[in-house]
């Protein structure tokens, strides 16, 4: 009995840490899409540069939390829903690591952007990215709080940046045929790609909102819309 009892105290322990792993890491993508962002709107190449050399950070703290999921499989051998937890933690490891690769694009485009008179004035797309970043935090929240309305409420916001990332598509479309130089071409395509990224780091975040509610229920997030 007292055997059993220090299993399960060393488990939850390192389910703790597990999580702490997470909540580093998601400080770490989220405040890299933060900067990310705010390099573009300020054309800021210090800060782009600060995105780009901090993404190796959160690559290593992904493997770090990749080996102690195994760690924590081979040593406990969790069955159902605490096999969903430690394998959930570790996709969503993964969702974290691409938010921060998408914030690199972003960044790589600030340094793109430096010197440059922008060809349309970033409106939509600091929109986008803040519904994008709050999307991510209460992703991230529901996953910490095992809340499964709030994983619903974040998982339909994403029609918000898919309507976004449309209209600003449609937009340098119109520029670009207006003005039709290599700059307006060259920039249009850089944005795009911005508008891309924020767009899949809002589906990032409804991946999360999926994987946390099929942790808690078993249940897929979209049979319960």
């Amino acid at each position: 009995m007292e055997s059993d009892n220090l299993r399960l105290s060393n488990y939850e322990q390192e389910l703790n840490v597990l999580k702490m792993k997470l909540n580093e890491m998601f400080s770490l993508s989220l405040g890299s899409f933060q900067s990310a962002a705010k390099s573009l709107e300020i054309i800021d190449v210090g800060i782009a540069e600060g995105v780009i050399k901090g993404d190796d950070e959160i690559d290593n703290l992904k493997r770090k939390i990749e080996e102690l999921v195994y760690e924590i499989l081979l040593r406990f051998h969790p069955l159902a829903s605490d096999l969903r937890r430690v394998i959930m933690a570790m996709k969503i490891a993964s969702e974290l690591e691409r938010v921060a690769d998408q914030a690199v694009n972003i960044a790589q485009v600030t340094q793109f952007m430096e010197g440059k008179v922008l060809i349309k004035p970033l409106v939509d797309i600091p929109k986008m990215a803040q519904i994008a970043e709050e999307m991510l935090s209460g992703a991230m929240k529901s996953y910490f709080e095992e809340d499964v309305e709030l994983a619903k409420k974040i998982w339909l916001m994403d029609d918000k940046v898919d309507y976004l990332d449309r209209k600003v598509a449609d937009d340098l479309e119109e520029i670009v045929a207006k003005k039709c130089s290599k700059e307006a071409i060259a920039q249009s395509e850089r944005l795009i790609i911005v508008s891309r990224s924020i767009e899949r780091i809002a589906d990032h975040s409804t991946n999360i909102c999926e994987e946390t509610t099929y942790m808690i229920l078993g249940k897929e997030l979209y049979t319960l819309l």
